[in-house]
């Protein structure tokens, strides 16, 4: 208890909680622009933070990293573009609530389930850090590679419309994923004797092209097809339809929200236990579950309360136990983790076994701060909602020229190559050919995102097995997510046959 108290009173300090407000702020500012995020941020801030003391430092990074979580879904929700790669299924329900009225009513949603996931997790990373982290332990490569496989499939087959679509998706996401080097040969593959795809194809200006520029071509053809209609440029979006009900979220509507925001916290959660897999599966198999517990499924896609709670809940979830291999193990879980790592260990930190015995009041500083970064996320994100309908009163051209605009920059800053700008405008074109095709954009990226680890930890089972396909079903956990995944794919396939059968 003293440990406790004497980290709390680290963290209580005016300039620690500026710091971790300023932070919020700012990655609140960078995850509602398309390409900027909390990582870039904290790359840009860590310099900074070798004038400042540990705990500062940490606050200000922390605050970034949370304040990126809810700041994401603001475009998704109100423009469909996602401002975040995590925020993509945000756009699934949170658009449609903004075409009928009820964009206050989607932000104040995603900005509960977001807070209330991410305390939550904190909790779970506070109680349960050392025990978790000793049974993460126990998940090597063959483990991985069937989880990696069961998500990407239960993600093609569930999230889109037509299972067969989302299995080609999923196909052509996997085949980009190989392009550049082999990893084991050091042989070029699908680059066509370009040298900037050695590396392989950047993530940030493929998904800018492909969710938010081809969104624009989209959006610009309506605009072009109405005015010679003579029905105006763009349909107008209202932000609310003025009714107090449809500009906020309800008492009694949260609560009927907590049992999808509690067990979207809970896939989260695990998946956050594991590094590496990340928020955007997190969100997408939170959707999923939430779609398929509900009693009508059929209007998830329309504009429905628990599609934008689910995902939200299940990406912010990820958040605090994604910290447990960090602090007890030294491994970091995620991108944004792996750089507060590197904040630490300038300050003289260094995470691991030892950590929460040697340096337990840092420790419970860390924790202290995430807390407090909660609640001013909530206050921070109750106030940008208040002049967020501000945004939808802009002109369609003078929107899109600067979304385009917003993506460029954040495109290369990212890459800080020109070539990065030629491969989001191929994109944005492949995007607007698949919306043309019905093929499911977000399928194809989230495949793209993890056909390199699943090839990765593939290999290495290979490696252990010496090319023995077998040790994937001699390994309890293997075993059981390739039967899952096996019975998830005859079930969605014989369930698309029935369907097709009954309608003909």
């Amino acid at each position: 208890m003293d440990q406790i108290l004497e980290g709390i009173s680290l963290v209580l300090q005016w300039e620690n909680l500026l710091l971790a407000m300023f932070g919020v702020a700012a990655g609140m500012v960078l995850g509602c622009i398309p390409g900027l995020n909390a990582n870039v941020g904290i790359v840009l801030l860590l310099p900074f933070t070798f004038y400042l003391g540990p705990v500062p430092g940490i606050a200000m990074l922390m605050g970034m990293s949370k304040g990126d979580g809810f700041g994401g879904s603001i475009p998704s929700i109100l423009f469909n573009i996602p401002g975040t790669a995590h925020a993509v299924v945000t756009t699934l329900d949170g658009y449609p609530l903004t075409k009928k009225g009820q964009g206050g009513k989607a932000l104040e949603t995603a900005l509960a389930a977001s807070c209330t996931a991410d305390f939550t997790s904190d909790l779970i990373l506070i109680f349960l850090a050392a025990p978790v982290a000793a049974m993460a332990l126990h998940v090597g490569p063959p483990e991985y590679t069937m989880i990696v496989l069961f998500s990407v499939v239960l993600i093609a087959l569930a999230a889109s419309d037509d299972p067969l679509r989302g299995l080609v998706s999923t196909g052509l996401g996997l085949l980009l994923a190989a392009v550049g080097m082999d990893p084991d040969e050091g042989t070029e593959r699908l680059t066509f004797g370009i040298l900037d795809l050695c590396d392989g194809i950047p993530l940030m200006p493929l998904a800018l092209g492909l969710m938010a520029v081809s969104e624009l071509f989209r959006q610009s053809e309506t605009s072009f097809f109405r005015y010679f209609r003579g029905l105006g440029l763009q349909e107008h979006v209202a932000f609310s339809t003025g009714r107090p009900e449809d500009e906020h979220l309800s008492w009694k509507e949260y609560k009927s929200l907590l049992p999808t925001i509690f067990r979207s916290t809970g896939i989260g959660s695990l998946i956050g236990i594991l590094p590496g897999i990340g928020t955007s599966v997190a969100s997408y198999l939170s959707y999923v579950v939430a779609k398929r517990r509900s009693k009508h499924p059929e209007k998830f896609g329309t504009g429905v309360l628990e599609g934008v709670a689910s995902c939200e809940a299940g990406n912010n979830a990820v958040n605090g136990p994604n910290l447990i291999p960090l602090v007890t193990l030294g491994i970091p879980g995620n991108l944004a983790a792996a750089l507060i790592l590197g904040g630490l260990m300038v300050k003289g930190l260094t995470p691991g076994p030892t950590f929460m015995e040697n340096q337990a009041p840092m420790l419970y500083a860390l924790f202290t701060v995430m807390l407090f970064s909660n609640i001013f996320t909530f206050l921070f994100g109750k106030l940008a909602i208040r002049y967020a309908h501000k945004m939808t009163s802009i002109s369609p051209s003078a929107l899109h020229g600067n979304i385009l605009i917003l993506c460029a920059m954040g495109c290369y800053v990212s890459q800080n190559s020109a070539f990065a700008l030629l491969i989001m405008f191929t994109f944005a074109v492949v995007g607007y050919i698949f919306l043309r095709l019905k093929l499911s954009l977000p399928v194809f990226l989230v495949a793209y995102i993890l056909g390199s680890m699943l090839e990765h930890k593939l290999r290495q089972s290979l490696a252990l097995s010496d090319g023995d396909f077998t040790i994937f079903l001699t390994r309890p956990i293997s075993a059981t997510f390739l039967a899952l995944t096996v019975i998830c794919t005859l079930y969605f396939l014989f369930r698309k046959k029935s369907s097709s059968g009954k309608a003909s």
